[in-house]
């Protein structure tokens, strides 16, 4: 493959998001990028309007973690999609304490700019870690430069071969996938169904979001009387499909938030 000599739009889009705004904490460049009604979706939650509340949203993560970083570990560049593997770290001056914590978020543009991010990060993990549980994690090596490859179409069979695995929610437990920090147990839902809310592919490579709903067996920092009562998951990844069809990648669950609400449920 003969290397770009300039990064693609999209590719370019990602890179000022990843630097120039959101490492950068500067909103004037979130304006240059984001369409007036940019969509953020996270779990069952949507915040809707660059001004009115994606910004504020924000601007609170920023207070809590006023020189907060990002990490890009992996882009998989489509035609018309992208998707970010990443890491936020910082010290929060709530906790006078440090973490890093990962994610995996999806992007539609419109008009040239972002429109939408579908996104999940392992903020069980950064509880954890400002709290004590575990020291702060070391943030895993970045990307080297993703930024000039090239867009690759989607390859139907690859995304029909990642759709029959996410089919059966035992993919959670399979051990080729990387999940969330790689600490401590993995969610269990007993008769879970499966439900793609977002997938597509580049190449060989795959991005999707889901939504598993089951009943709880175990996994969450809930109570033990939760087990058996009716949950949900969300969990975004990106995957390789390699030779025999072999998946291998990364997944990361709201695992904090499904837990909150397996304890709210009455």
């Amino acid at each position: 493959m003969t290397p770009r000599t300039a990064p693609d739009h999209l590719s370019e889009l990602l890179r000022r998001y990843a630097f120039g705004y959101t490492a950068a904490h500067d909103f004037s460049v979130c304006d240059e990028l984001m369409v007036d009604d940019y969509l953020l979706i996270m779990g069952p939650a949507q915040v809707s309007g660059r001004e009115e509340n994606y910004k504020p949203a924000t601007a609170r993560l920023y207070q809590q973690f006023p020189t907060l970083g990002f990490t890009v570990h992996d882009l998989v560049l489509g035609t018309d999609r992208a998707a970010l593997r990443f890491s936020e770290h910082g010290r929060s001056l709530r906790t006078g304490t440090s973490g890093s914590w990962r994610g995996i978020s999806m992007y539609r543009t419109r008009d040239g700019l972002l429109s939408e991010c579908r996104v999940e990060q392992d903020y069980h993990s950064r509880r954890e870690q400002l709290e004590g549980v575990l020291g702060p994690l070391p943030v895993p090596s970045p990307a080297l430069d993703p930024w000039l490859q090239e867009p690759m179409p989607a390859d139907p069979r690859i995304e029909q071969v990642v759709r029959d695995l996410l089919a059966d929610p035992a993919f959670l437990q399979d051990e080729v996938l990387e999940v969330d920090d790689a600490h401590g147990p993995r969610v269990r839902l007993d008769d879970a169904t499966v439900t793609v809310l977002d997938l597509f592919g580049a190449g060989e490579r795959v991005a999707f979001h889901v939504r598993l709903d089951g009943s709880y067996r175990s996994g969450l920092a809930v109570p033990e009387d939760r087990a058996g009562r009716p949950a949900d998951l969300y969990i975004t990844g990106i995957v390789t499909v390699g030779g025999g069809d072999q998946v291998t990648g990364h997944l990361v669950t709201d695992r904090y938030t499904a837990a909150r609400r397996l304890t709210a449920a009455p």
